[in-house]
């Protein structure tokens, strides 16, 4: 596996000093934290038609942790079965242990309550970060990384795959501002952290020169 880039290096590094300042802004209520919030908020939050919240709604709920759970094992199993037993750690460890059990530490320290207003589905919990931000980064990230290492030959899939899974990163975020469960900065800190936590993960993975 080839060393991690410089620009994969900068883009880590800046991912994790945004997330630091988005923490402190939330953790000691900063004003420029609520003025971010209502402003993307205001930008987001503009009316659609019924099918079009419908769709939203759908995309929402595929971010739920019985459909992670499901596409997780599905994953995983192929990649067993392919003897990618290193891919698969790495899927793991990015789905179940920072996405899953690091963000419900993280949760807990920080305790943001969600927005109370003009909520289209349910959610418990604490709001920061997002959970579904951090862990379709997470988890379509790993699925970036990998369509990387396993389709070299094959650029038109891959930049297909990578293309695809991006934006869904980026759908499921919006949505859920949208359906009114986060603010803005949940989600953006659960794309930075998320990020920063997958290069991370990487690393430690292939430092010694190991491959997927």
């Amino acid at each position: 596996m080839p060393r991690l880039s410089r620009w994969r290096w900068g883009l880590t590094w800046a991912a994790g000093c945004l997330f630091l300042i988005d923490l402190f802004g939330v953790v000691f209520h900063q004003a420029w934290v609520a003025q971010l919030d209502q402003a993307l908020i205001h930008l987001i939050r503009q009316p659609l038609s019924h099918p079009m919240t419908q769709a939203v709604i759908a995309v929402t709920t595929a971010g739920n942790p019985k459909p992670v759970t499901w596409v997780t094992i599905i994953l995983v199993v192929a990649l067993v079965i392919a003897r990618r037993y290193r891919a698969s750690f790495f899927l793991l460890v990015n789905v179940l242990g920072w996405a899953g059990l690091g963000n419900f530490i993280l949760k807990n320290l920080v305790q943001r309550p969600r927005p109370t207003v003009n909520r289209l589905v349910t959610a418990s919990s604490f709001s920061f970060p997002s959970g579904h931000s951090i862990t379709v980064m997470l988890l379509w990230g790993t699925v970036i990384v990998l369509a990387g290492r396993y389709l070299r030959q094959s650029p038109g899939i891959r930049y297909l795959i990578t293309g695809l899974a991006s934006l869904w990163i980026l759908a499921v975020g919006v949505s859920r501002v949208y359906v009114g469960v986060h603010y803005p900065t949940d989600v953006l800190a659960g794309w930075l952290l998320g990020f920063f936590l997958l290069t991370v993960t990487q690393w430690f993975l292939t430092r010694h020169g190991d491959d997927f």
